[in-house]
């Protein structure tokens, strides 16, 4: 008798997928959009807490349906018109593309109705008026919550007068005028709390930059020669490592040089330190300006300097050192020894795939050696 298995069952996707897939929706997938779209979520549940509570007070019988449901309708359009403005993209073209202060001015004009017609439950309503403006405190000026504070005293204040008139016995004025005193001792605390963030970011933004100054002069005195400003002898052999790998990795090959100034002790003693500063400043500077933007030279010690220079076919490797041969043969290096002519030595090589670039600058500096022992202000490639 024929069995009929059934055809397995496709695995159901993961939950988390599609929750993430839903929040991309939702939200976005626009980082700063995502925040602004959460933050308005987050107020709004809020909001719809004290509408909900509202619901609760019409089926006791404390607050009338229809004025619920007006509300409800209010909250319900303040949030789709906010919720459309930041998915659509719309508010990058304002000031604050968070709209914090349009929204906090919504809100506090919401819960001021949600006060006016909650009756018994009114006195609930006066720490939303403070729930509300501690979430746009984080993220508005000083100013902008000063003015929402005062916005909301005028406003709650005028509300407390009115319904104190009309009904006095659900909200008599005695009672109207401490709560109007408390709001305005929190909203004050407030605004002085946002004075104080607002002191704290600045002097945290103030030494963020200043720990970034610091931390890119580290980098520097770490990685540059401070006198020529060109890489130090380990920003070398990081850069020669690098190259290395590359090479393993099926790159181009390079060369490496050793530069050694002629004569340089003598430009010392003969006219000073200075002047043997200017020398090397000198040196690096032609150096920067007439070697190809490829090429990379630094400081090695002393007056010498290592090259290394891309292969790049066809093409002689040693063109670029000899053009700067020629022009600092004509140059005068310092204004106070105008005849003082820079000369150098220079010994080249060709590293080989797979050595160690000890290697290959040990085979450089023998290159250098032999320059110097035929003659000096000469080129030897080995």
């Amino acid at each position: 008798m024929p069995t009929h298995l059934a055809a397995p069952a496709a695995p159901a996707a993961p939950a988390r997928y599609w929750l993430g897939r839903l929040s991309d929706v939702v939200l976005t997938t626009d980082d700063k959009q995502r925040r602004c779209l959460t933050v308005l979520l987050l107020a709004s549940l809020v909001k719809a807490i004290s509408v909900a509570l509202l619901a609760f007070g019409a089926m006791s019988g404390m607050v009338r349906a229809h004025d619920v449901t007006m509300v409800g309708l209010l909250l319900l359009v303040t949030i789709a018109g906010f919720y459309v403005a930041i998915r659509s993209g719309w508010n990058r073209r304002c000031a604050d593309p968070t709209l914090s202060f349009a929204q906090t001015i919504a809100a506090q004009t919401l819960i001021a109705a949600v006060y006016a017609i909650s009756g018994p439950m009114h006195p609930a309503a006066l720490s939303v008026f403070a729930l509300v403006l501690v979430f746009g405190m984080f993220s508005m000026r000083v100013e902008a919550v000063r003015t929402v504070c005062l916005y909301t005293l005028v406003l709650v204040g005028s509300v407390m007068a009115w319904r104190a008139r009309t009904d006095p016995h659900l909200y008599p004025a005695r009672l109207e005028i401490i709560y109007f005193v408390l709001l305005a001792t929190v909203l004050g605390m407030i605004s002085h709390l946002s004075a104080q963030l607002m002191g704290m970011r600045q002097r945290l933004k103030t030494q963020k930059a200043a720990l970034e100054n610091a931390l890119a002069r580290i980098q520097q005195i770490a990685t540059r020669d401070e006198l020529t400003g060109l890489p130090n002898r380990r920003n070398m052999m990081d850069q020669l490592h690098e190259h290395a790998l590359r090479r393993a990795r099926g790159g181009s090959s390079f060369y490496v040089a050793m530069v050694d100034l002629d004569h340089f002790k003598e430009v010392n003693d003969t006219y000073g330190h200075a002047v043997g500063d200017d020398t090397l400043r000198a040196f690096a500077c032609q150096a920067q300006s007439v070697l190809r933007n490829t090429d990379i030279i630094g400081r090695w010690g002393g007056e010498e300097f290592l090259l290394l220079l891309p292969e790049t076919p066809p093409g002689e490797p040693t063109v670029g050192i000899e053009r700067l041969r020629a022009r600092l043969a004509t140059l005068a290096v310092c204004p106070a020894v105008p005849e003082l002519r820079v000369r150098f030595s220079a010994g080249f090589t060709r590293y080989r795939e797979g050595e160690p670039v000890d290697l290959a600058i040990e085979r450089a500096d023998r290159a250098l050696y032999e320059s110097k022992a035929g003659g000096r202000n000469r080129t030897v490639v080995l």
